[in-house]
Formats: C-alpha cells, structure tokens, sequence
C-alpha cells in the first residue's frame, strides 16, 4: 500500500496583519514621493522652512537660556548663604529709578548691624557688607579688570557661602582697625599669581598695597552682573576707606536651619522696626530679601520671557505654515495630470490625501529639527562662552511636535484638494 503524501495548505495571515503591512508600504511610498517632490525644488523648499526654522530656534535657545540661569541661580543664589537673608534700604530688584518714598529712606550702617544682632540672639550669625563693582586690581605686573570689592565683618564668608581654601579670614581687631588685609578670588589668583601661592603676596587695590591672608574656594560664577571667583573681599572699614561712607550697608543675617528661617525672618523684621524707631502706623522702610524672594523675582522675569518667545515663535511658526500652505497648493497644481493618472488607475481619496499630508508634515518636521540643531548650538557656543545655556528635553519635544502640527494643519486643505480632483478634467489638465 503506498503513502500519499499529504499536503497542508498554508495558513493565511490574520486580516489585520495585511491591512497594517499595506499601511506601512503605502506611508513608505508616500514618504519617497514626498522626498522626490522636495528634493526636485530644493530652494524653494528650503526658503518655505525658513519661517518653521526661525521659530522653533528661537524656542529652543530661549529656554535653553532661562533653563542654564535657573539652574546656575539654584546653585549659588545672588549674594546670599544656606538659610541667610538680607536686611536692605532698596529692594533687591527694581526697573528704572526708585520711587521718592525709597529714595527718601535712611540709610543703613555699621551701628545698625550691631543693635540687631544684640536683639537677635537667636540668629546664628548677623553681619553687614558692602560691594563695588568693576574696580582694578594689580599685583606683579598682572592687571586684572572688573574686579568686584566686597566689605564685610568677620561672619562674611559663612554669610555668602564663600567657603575659604586657604589661609584665614579678618577678624573683628582688622575690621575695627581698618587693617590692610584681602581675602581674594579663585579667578583674581588665576590673573594676577597664576601658578603662584598668593598668600602672604601684596595686591594693590586703588591707592592701598593690601597683604593677602586668604583665598576663597572656586565656586564657577555666574558670568552675569557678578562673579564671584572675581572677589576681593576686605574688612567694611576699609572697605568705607576706599570707597566712602556714603552707600547703605546691607545687613545679613542667618538662621540656625532651615525650619527656623520664616521664623526668624519675621523676628529679625520686628526687631529692625524697633531699630530703625517704626510704629504700628508705619510702614517698613527696609526690605527684607531672602533666596526665595529672589528666585520668585527671577522666575517672573523668566515666565515674561518665556511668553513673549513663545509669541514670537507663534507669528513665526504662523509665517512658517503659510509657506508650507502655499508651496503644497502650487504642488497640487502643479501635478495635477499625476493625480488625475493615479486616481484612474485606482487610486484611493485617501492615499491621494495621505501622499500631500505627509509631504506637508514631513517638510515643516525637517525645518523643526533644523531649529532644534541650531538651538543647540547655540547652547553649545553659550557654553564655551562660559554662559549657562542647557536645552530642556521639553523643549526639543514641543519645536518639534508644534512643527509637525503646523505642518499638518497646513497640508490639509491642499491635500483635500488633491484627493478631490476628478480624473477626467485632470487627464486635460496642460
């Protein structure tokens, strides 16, 4: 008896299977018309992306921007130490000229640090400083410009967070007498006694040869306003010396931890109007600032900024998707015979539609990922500038997600437009 052999028929793929293939070779095949269209009219393509380009760059580097001046002002915050805030006769931050009633406040002085830390036992530390910016200093034949000077009491350096690396701090005997001592900068070490030990050294400041008796660590300053590895710090009296008697002195005073702080913050408050012979009926005329006050100033700022970058990518991205409008409407035109042909050969609306989709959204994409490259080097140059630049991942999501939307919102109606032609009439079409 012989064996027949039998034959199993091949089992048939699931039907959703198919249909998701078909899908993915269709999209791949508009995507290489697509990148055919574009590529034939490479300069217009390329001056249609222009207004994508511009917005989604100017998204990207913005909050690249206020992303590194956060993150750098979390790290060393202004003037002010852990748990410390300031006592000052003007507010931290303010546009344009004070008003009259600030203007017309006493200033504060050495006497007044002295009465609040009698009345604030329980603070840590209380001390006074003052700063000038801009100054010169020489030492060896070495200039180094821009040197900001700050004056304070012996509790400056735990104040400001402005850790010593060598040597030592003045003491109460040195600011009392005006003794000719500076404590500097990792950065005025790198200008004036570069590959040298400074200490013991003499630095000329102004008209005054000053012994140095320590350094401060490096702390890699914000390079805005002030920074302050390009300290010289020296005692406030002579710091008045130098500079004049003139300006407020701002008062520091520190918490023994964090828990204590928005205590102590309004008993230093209460103790100050006592200091400065305030009534109930009368308001402060001092300012209290604190890192949490100044972060709040600064994330205003921050949130105007950010709403004004993100209308200017708006009116661009708007510009933007005008172009690519307008370049798929005189595509559709101009291949009018190519879609009436593939529509008589059994094209489907919405493989007509889906192929100038595509094209629309993949052609504003493109321009998003330009401007996201760009924004990054932008960034990168920040950097090596030594300014704090550092693009958010939310950032490159949003340029790149906005662009795609605006290049689909664009394609639409062309791509409505092409699926409608009737094959006959563009057959005809010249």
């Amino acid at each position: 008896m012989s064996e027949v052999a039998l034959q199993t028929p091949p089992i048939a793929a699931p039907a959703w299977t198919v249909r998701l293939r078909r899908g993915w070779t269709g999209r791949l095949d508009d995507l290489r018309l697509a990148l055919d269209s574009l590529s034939s009219h490479k300069l217009r393509s390329g001056l249609t992306l222009l207004g994508i380009v511009i917005g989604v760059f100017t998204v990207v580097a913005m909050m690249a921007l206020l992303n590194g001046l956060r993150k750098s002002i979390d790290k060393q915050l202004g003037e002010l130490g852990a748990n410390a805030f300031q006592i000052q006769r003007e507010p931290a931050v303010q546009f344009g000229q004070p008003s009259p009633e600030i203007q017309a406040r006493k200033k504060l002085t050495l006497t007044h640090v002295r009465q609040l830390r009698e009345l604030l036992p329980q603070a840590k530390e209380v001390g006074g400083q003052l700063w000038e910016y801009g100054k010169t200093a020489t030492a060896n034949a070495n200039t180094d410009l821009g040197v900001q000077v700050s004056g304070g009491t012996p509790e400056f350096f735990t104040l400001t967070n402005l850790s010593l690396a060598s040597g030592r701090g003045y003491t109460e005997g040195e600011v009392t007498s005006g003794a000719r001592v500076a404590v500097i900068g990792a950065a005025v070490i790198d200008s004036l006694f570069p590959g040298q030990d400074p200490i013991g050294q003499k630095i000329k400041l102004g008209r005054m040869d000053l012994e140095i008796i320590g350094t401060i660590e490096r702390q890699g300053g914000i390079p805005i306003d002030t920074n302050p590895d390009n300290t010289v710090s020296v005692p406030i009296s002579l710091f008045m010396e130098l500079y004049g008697t003139s300006r407020s002195v701002a008062i520091a005073v520190m918490a023994p931890d964090p828990d204590s702080m928005k205590r102590l913050q309004d008993q230093a408050t209460a103790a100050f109007r006592k200091v400065r012979g305030l009534d109930a009926a009368k308001e402060n005329d001092f300012e209290v600032v604190s890192n949490e006050s100044m972060r709040g100033i600064f994330d205003n700022l921050a949130t105007m900024v950010t709403i004004a970058s993100a209308f200017m990518c708006f009116l661009s991205l708007i510009v933007g998707g005008i172009g690519v409008m307008n370049i798929m409407l005189v595509a559709v035109t101009e291949r009018t015979r190519e879609i009436g042909l593939r529509k008589a050969l059994g094209a489907r609306r919405m493989r007509i539609l889906m192929q100038f989709v595509i094209e629309a959204v993949f052609l504003a994409a493109f321009g998003g990922a330009i401007g996201v490259a760009l924004g990054y080097c932008a960034s990168w140059v920040g950097r090596f500038l030594t300014f704090p630049a550092e693009v958010p991942y939310w950032a490159v999501a949003l340029g790149i997600g906005v662009s795609c939307g605006v290049g689909l919102a664009a394609g639409i109606y062309p791509a409505w437009r092409a699926s409608r032609l009737d094959p006959a009439v563009a057959l005809r079409d010249e």
